[in-house]
């Protein structure tokens, strides 16, 4: 199955699932969030699959939440309700995913993208990573 905003390899044993919004530096908006929920839930409930590993295509791992949402959401509070849960989500998701998860962070991993390596349960980071967390400049808890 083709998707928008990821990319699913899956050999082995091994998922390989890549951010592919290179050109945002795979920033996540709500669309690449709903294909992240369903392929782990695909992913756990496959029998074969014994270990998924995160990464990002391109020069970044994951450079947030894509701040365009967030512009939007500023004229719409209830769709700035749902960016803020799901933003939540997806770090429990990691966290409670039933197999290993290992991120391979090659640049930039910041706001979600740094949230998300604390969740997964090994990381390995390349001499280019960097990880930080934006919000706290912008006053955002």
């Amino acid at each position: 199955m083709g998707y928008e905003t990821i990319k699913l390899d899956n050999r082995e044993g091994t998922a390989i699932l890549t951010l592919n919004r290179p050109d945002k530096l795979n920033s996540v908006n709500m669309t690449m969030r709903a294909e992240i929920v369903k392929v782990l839930g695909e992913l756990e409930a496959d029998e074969n699959v014994r270990v998924v590993v995160v990464t990002g295509e391109g020069r970044a791992f994951c450079a947030g939440a894509d701040v365009n949402e967030f512009a939007e959401g500023a004229k719409n509070p209830e769709l700035q309700d749902t960016i803020n849960c799901k933003l939540l989500e997806m770090a429990r998701l990691f966290y409670e995913f039933e197999k290993p998860v290992i991120g391979a962070i090659n640049g930039a991993a910041a706001g979600d993208g740094a949230q998300w390596a604390l969740a997964f349960d090994l990381n390995v980071a390349s001499e280019k990573a960097k990880f930080a967390w934006p919000a706290t400049y912008l006053g955002i808890l």
